[in-house]
């Protein structure tokens, strides 16, 4: 898909590139390369814009509140975590938890009788079942009486904030009409962002329909629609409020460590990192910077008939999958699960991360995983995803030998922020009402609406961090090593210092970890320097024949497929911003 919208783009833009005198950019390189790129690309959008502007008028003006009515009213369905932080366990405090999980796989999927597009190729669709999809959920307290935190993973490219807030009320409702009164302090939804699943936000090309379909909304007793399946949104609500809904009853005392496995980074010009052994992990836009292992944590409940849970985290792409399946798949992370599952243990996998990072597509060379792989007689296509979610199990097992009590201390700030949305495919689904983002109207965004999004800080031990971001986060932005200004589209420096550095000023052994497309889908969160009008990318890939056009013009290229599927250019230093406020108040 990627490609032909590459090549669609190069076509359409050809004949306003012939309007400017770029070329003369691109005589000095060195000099004026960003200059030519920069001014090449704006021409274009502004031409792009100016047809969103022209497609907004078609709709119906959405009934949004302003930015300040929202702020100014009660939030509905937001939990704001522990009223407090304590530095160390309370007197006699043991941790809890429970797992549980639910299929959100739809009846007339499993028998065959209707498709659903996937997720992340727009056009593609998935007519069977391969393997699972799913929703897993962990409830988890610290024992100091001061509330129970929900961590929940849905398969899925990723879940918009009003849909998480439906998930959280069908919850309440759920344990209500238990005659249940609950503590819950927190329920953080994450997306694992695997690509070969029904559509859990709204981007397969049934959009396209709908889009004509709310235009009409315009007449009387004719209602805005949804571009996801309103039929699987309600299966996917009800699944992923069982789940925790069960997790939370089925709480139980018990020990949790801590522990990491082998490195898996690489560098495609260096090879391996240093401290790595295994090559599994590949960067697409950026360098040095990102996590290099999977970080796990390990229940072992006090009753022996009960099973350990695991629940490990890894910022990386599962889109090992041929695209061109029509077999329904969760990626190597229901293959993880598996291997877990065979050696006596819950799982769930917890996306970091992850923006620019994708594990290989060729699978892993393990002998044993292989053999494994082939006695089950699995097909060519899905060898890649199970190959590495089996290796990564087998990292994960091996690892425990190191794992480490982590004390029960359990600390949640979660906040509500705003973040302004650019004109592009994101605006156009708000104004269209297709997506399920909590949208405000906003003066001060260039489309003329923010969304209003989450973002977290957690503290699991003494010494362990959990951020939680909304979308897919470059990471970084949490670990330093920021693209330069030298390097960066706009030429500028990155303005924020690395959340990491700001949690570990008090002390440089703090672990700090990511749980990415948490409680809501934003799209890429890119460094605002560093963020260039989706069109650049397009414009630097141009070809004719074995010619590189757009490299001739504008010089070596740089990846922006990304700001495409991303709200704006200030969505990094809107979350970022956040974050880095709740890093130093908990830091001081």
């Amino acid at each position: 898909m990627k490609k032909q919208l590459k090549k669609a783009l190069a076509v359409i833009t050809a004949g306003a590139l012939m309007l400017g005198s770029v070329t003369a950019f691109a005589a000095d390189e060195k000099k004026n390369g960003n200059k030519a790129i920069i001014t090449a690309s704006n021409v274009v959008n502004t031409i792009i814009n100016g047809a969103f502007t022209l497609v907004d008028a078609l709709f119906l003006t959405p009934d949004y509140p302003t930015v300040d009515e929202y702020y100014a009213g009660e939030s509905e369905n937001f939990f704001e975590g522990t009223k407090s932080f304590i530095d160390s366990p309370a007197e006699n405090a043991k941790w809890s938890l429970g797992f549980a999980k639910a299929s959100i796989v739809p009846d007339d999927l499993a028998d065959g009788s209707k498709e659903y597009y996937t997720g992340g190729y727009f056009t593609q669709k998935v007519s069977s079942v391969y393997d699972d999809q799913s929703v897993n959920a962990i409830a988890l307290s610290d024992g100091s009486g001061r509330g129970t935190a929900i961590f929940a993973s849905i398969d899925g490219i990723g879940v918009c904030n009003a849909d998480i807030r439906s998930i959280r009320a069908a919850v309440e409702e759920k344990l209500a009409s238990k005659n249940i009164e609950n503590d819950i302090i927190a329920i953080n939804i994450n997306s694992t962002h695997a690509h070969t699943l029904i559509d859990t936000q709204g981007f397969g090309l049934e959009l396209i329909p709908k889009i004509f379909r709310n235009i009409i909304a315009n007449l009387p007793f004719i209602d805005p629609v949804r571009s996801l399946d309103e039929d699987f949104l309600e299966i996917m609500i009800d699944g992923a409020s069982d789940a925790i809904v069960n997790a939370y009853l089925g709480m139980e005392s018990g020990e949790l460590y801590y522990f990491e496995t082998a490195g898996i980074g690489k560098n495609d010009e260096k090879g391996l990192y240093p401290d790595d052994e295994y090559g599994y992990l590949t960067n697409k836009r950026y360098g040095e910077g990102y996590q290099h292992s999977i970080a796990c944590f390990k229940f072992v409940p006090d009753s022996k008939n009960s099973q350990p849970t695991v629940f490990a985290n890894l910022g990386a792409h599962p889109t090992t999958i041929d695209r061109a399946t029509d077999k329904l798949s969760a990626d190597f992370p229901h293959y993880i699960e598996d291997e877990m599952n065979e050696n006596g243990m819950n799982f769930m996998f917890i996306q970091g991360a992850q923006s620019p990072v994708s594990v290989i597509k060729s699978g892993v060379k393990n002998e044993g995983v292989l053999a494994e792989i082939e006695e089950e007689n699995t097909p060519d296509e899905y060898k890649s995803a199970k190959s590495l979610g089996y290796e990564f199990a087998r990292l994960i097992l091996e690892a425990q030998k190191n794992a480490k009590p982590v004390s029960p201390v359990l600390n949640v700030k979660m906040k509500e922020i705003t973040v302004n949305v650019d004109k592009g495919l994101f605006h156009l689904g708000i104004t269209a009402q297709l997506l399920g983002f909590t949208c405000v109207r906003d003066k001060s965004s260039k489309s003329g609406y923010s969304v209003i999004t989450e973002v977290g800080y957690i503290e699991i031990g003494e010494d362990i961090v959990m951020l939680t971001v909304p979308g897919e986060l470059v990471p970084q932005l949490v670990y330093g090593n920021v693209v330069s200004a030298e390097e960066a589209y706009l030429g500028t420096d990155w303005a924020f210092e690395p959340t990491a550095e700001i949690i570990r000023k008090n002390d440089s052994d703090k672990t700090v970890l990511v749980m990415g497309l948490c409680n809501d889908a934003i799209g890429y969160i890119i460094p605002d320097n560093d963020y260039a009008p989706f069109i650049a990318d397009s414009l630097w890939g141009m070809e004719i024949g074995d010619w590189q056009l757009g490299e001739a013009l504008f010089g070596k290229y740089h990846r922006h497929y990304e700001e495409m599927l991303s709200l704006g250019s200030t969505a990094a230093s809107s979350v970022m911003g956040e974050i880095n406020n709740l890093a130093e108040e908990a830091n001081k």
